[in-house]
């Protein structure tokens, strides 16, 4: 493991641990907190995703985004469209919970590729695809970043381009909702020049006067509202996207101090970042197929206690099922890095 894999590792086990406690927390009774961690959580995956953009020829933005996207975004609709047939056709609803009545439904609905869609096709509505749009969008967002780096001149340029485009994918939401995700990743290119940014800089060190200020950004900014990427919505998108920006960051400095004062745990926590798209999808299945709250109420009826422990096992059994899939070749060549 290369120290640039290590950091963005690090980052990425950061984000995994804050998509999933946003995922399982009762958002209305937790709502400062969930507020807090919309503002880092996904917008961090789009900023390794530009670090690792960087540099790269467009054959490899494609067929590597094709195979570590796209592909595995597949895998996983049809694991939850086939999923849903099984558990309805051999009533396991005590046990199980399931997406889609109709199989046409939920290939309509992976086909539109959007997380939580509020348009309806036809005449019924949309349910959306879960957390694996991500996937959809960071494939997206890769394409329009490759795109953005053609433009010649000072990087000033390709900064207001990039500012640009993130308002369009704001405009463009509070009007319509595209498919595959494509205003939520105009949203994340300023996440995915930071990315670049960092790249760029090499050894650059996130000073402690920066990590202070984007943490009082990133909580103050939090106060007005979450940061709804699936939807590319925010109540302020100049200052929700500059507190996505500097919380970033300091998840970055967060990441560098690790590695730092604690190298041999940081060595151990950046495996929870490896294979993120593969952690998104089971996070994903898991939710869509599986109801992890009603198995832990068994044990405790304590709602808080329930939570926490929803977490923990959905962390351990993601760490879990990566390991096994590390083993599996095929699985190995979509999910894990070249």
């Amino acid at each position: 493991m290369t120290k640039e894999q290590k950091l963005t590792r690090l980052v990425t086990a950061f984000a995994i641990i804050m998509i999933v406690v946003a995922q399982l927390i009762d958002q209305a009774t937790a709502k400062p907190l969930y507020q807090w961690l919309t503002i880092v959580n996904v917008p961090v995956l789009f900023m390794v995703a530009g670090y690792w953009a960087t540099g790269l020829r467009w054959r490899e933005v494609l067929l590597k985004g094709i195979k570590h996207y796209v592909v595995p975004f597949g895998v996983t609709a049809a694991i939850i469209i086939l999923g849903s047939k099984v558990i309805i056709k051999f009533n396991w609803t005590y046990w199980m919970q399931y997406r889609f009545v109709a199989m046409r439904d939920g290939v309509t609905i992976f086909l539109y590729g959007n997380g939580w869609p509020t348009a309806h096709v036809g005449d019924w509505q949309v349910l959306g695809t879960g957390m694996i749009w991500i996937a959809l969008a960071l494939f997206v967002a890769t394409i329009v970043f490759k795109v953005v780096q053609y433009i010649p001149g000072h990087v000033a340029y390709q900064w207001v381009v990039t500012i640009l485009l993130a308002w369009l994918g704001y405009y463009l939401s509070s009007q319509f909702q595209m498919s595959w995700s494509i205003e939520g990743a105009l949203v994340m290119q300023p996440l995915m020049m930071l990315g670049k940014q960092l790249r760029l800089a090499g050894d650059w060190q996130v000073g402690h006067a920066t990590a202070a200020t984007g943490f009082l950004v990133w909580t103050g900014v939090s106060t007005s509202g979450p940061f709804d990427v699936i939807m590319a919505a925010a109540p302020h998108w100049v200052f929700t996207s500059l507190g996505a920006v500097l919380g970033s960051l300091t998840i970055v400095y967060l990441a560098q101090r690790l590695i730092q004062w604690t190298p041999a745990f940081a060595t151990w926590f950046a495996k929870l970042g490896d294979a993120v798209i593969l952690k998104i999808s089971i996070l994903t299945i898991l939710m869509s197929l599986f109801k992890m709250g009603g198995y832990i109420s068994l044990i405790t009826t304590d709602h808080t206690i329930n939570v926490v422990l929803n977490i923990v096992v959905t962390v351990i059994v993601m760490g879990l099922l990566t390991w096994g899939a590390r083993r599996i070749d095929w699985a190995r060549q979509i999910y894990f890095e070249d």
